[in-house]
């Protein structure tokens, strides 16, 4: 995904937090780091008025890479779900994609087939997340 880091919703990675059942602790303080939060620039020595920040993981944060998987997780569960995809076998396991952090290797049958679903899922995730296609 294109700056995949810089664009992940907050609102999308607050409701993954959600939903995925965390405790009050961990939600409230993901809740104080991605909400209302607002940054200014230095621009040739000026400063910009502040403006609100609504999307992308806090860069040089420990949790940042591990909030980025926990919402990725979400896509790659669509992708391991949906039927058309048909992955390789091997013994009694499929396997349709592999992900290191926002890189995502596609392992299918019929490439032809199936990516045309690959791509609805990774649109769908896209529009929710905040992410697109590069």
């Amino acid at each position: 995904a294109q700056k995949a880091f810089d664009n992940l919703s907050w609102q999308f990675l607050i409701q993954q937090v959600e939903i995925m059942g965390f405790g009050s602790k961990f939600k409230k303080m993901i809740g104080a780091i991605y909400s209302n939060q607002e940054a200014r620039v230095i621009i040739n020595g000026e400063t910009t008025e502040n403006f609100r920040i609504m999307k992308g993981v806090r860069q040089g944060c420990p949790m940042s890479p591990l909030l980025f998987i926990l919402t990725m997780e979400v896509l790659l569960n669509q992708i391991r779900q949906r039927k058309e995809i048909i992955g390789l076998k091997s013994k009694q396991e499929e396997y349709k994609v592999q992900a290191f952090a926002d890189d995502l290797v596609f392992f299918v049958e019929d490439p032809m087939e199936s990516g045309t679903y690959l791509i609805q899922e990774l649109e769908e995730y896209g529009v929710v997340a905040g992410l697109k296609i590069n």
